[in-house]
């Protein structure tokens, strides 16, 4: 039978074996994963664990409780977790079981690409607050 392109069977063991020929390894080689690339440890720098963050879209706020890979998410690179102020977000902290960070409640944590978090003084929103000066 035939075996799959960049395999060879090896007589001596009897095993389909990875090719080692040099133009299939290159190829392997010089393609990173998804999200390798754009989404590498750089994308995160401007962050630090217990920032206070807003996340777009939808200018969400929080503190950001993790900075890392999330294998579990399968789209490669890292991700910045956050716990948010408002239950806006996805998860509580977890990823299909893994907990990457203790958020207090059902969807007020999320999963963000450094891209769309940006750190500073963004304090909590007092939802009973006025902006009416009407009121006393």
């Amino acid at each position: 039978g035939s075996v799959k392109e960049g395999f060879e069977f090896d007589e001596s063991s009897g095993l389909i074996i990875r090719a080692e020929n040099e133009s299939v390894n290159a190829i392997q080689t010089a393609k990173p994963k998804s999200g390798e690339v754009e989404y590498g440890p750089e994308s995160t720098q401007h962050l630090s664990l217990h920032d206070r963050c807003q996340v777009q879209p939808g200018s969400r706020r929080g503190e950001i409780a993790y900075i890392g890979q999330i294998d579990e998410l399968g789209s490669g690179g890292y991700w910045i977790g956050v716990i948010l102020d408002e239950p806006l977000g996805k998860t509580d902290g977890c990823v299909n079981s893994v907990r990457y960070f203790e958020a207090p409640g059902p969807n007020r944590g999320g999963f963000f690409r450094g891209k769309n978090v940006e750190a500073g003084d963004f304090p909590e929103i007092d939802i009973f607050a006025s902006d009416s000066e009407d009121e006393l």
